[in-house]
């Protein structure tokens, strides 16, 4: 379902009332419109994903497609500090993530890396977000965990 409204007050909602996801797409707007304002962005990124990423079904597990178009996100530490920020979240909300894909713009978008660096802004990362239970099973002689 689609809601609009406050994302961080929804998620903490949720989380009070104990709901789960199996897939979350987290695209906010642009909230680091300059390096200048990485580090507020950061903190942003950081418990937006946090938040997500408690959301994601602790049983089962999930996905998270988290997105940023900031550029100073994208182009920080070589392309991979939008993906520690999210590393980070996870650690925080305790969870275990694998990243499964990184993605840019779409063909259809133009750009120039030679001459416009700054055009390479849009980064969506898809993750694996592991289940927080373990289950003991067994099967005929053999127990393994799951």
């Amino acid at each position: 379902f689609f809601e609009k409204g406050d994302i961080s007050k929804f998620m903490q909602e949720k989380a009070a009332q104990k709901q789960c996801w199996d897939v979350i797409v987290l695209d906010p707007p642009k909230l680091a419109p300059s390096v200048s304002g990485l580090d507020r962005a950061s903190r942003k990124y950081h418990s937006f994903n946090r938040d997500a990423i408690a959301l994601i079904n602790q049983d089962e597990g999930g996905l998270l497609l988290t997105c940023t178009c900031s550029a100073a996100m994208t182009q920080k530490n070589g392309g991979q500090y939008f993906l520690e920020v999210v590393q980070k979240a996870a650690t925080s909300a305790g969870r275990s993530i694998t990243l499964l894909q990184t993605s840019g713009a779409a063909p259809c978008h133009t750009q120039s890396p030679a001459s416009y660096p700054a055009g390479a802004y849009l980064t969506a990362a898809l993750f694996y977000v592991a289940p927080t239970t373990m289950t003991l099973v067994k099967n005929e002689d053999k127990t393994k965990l799951t």
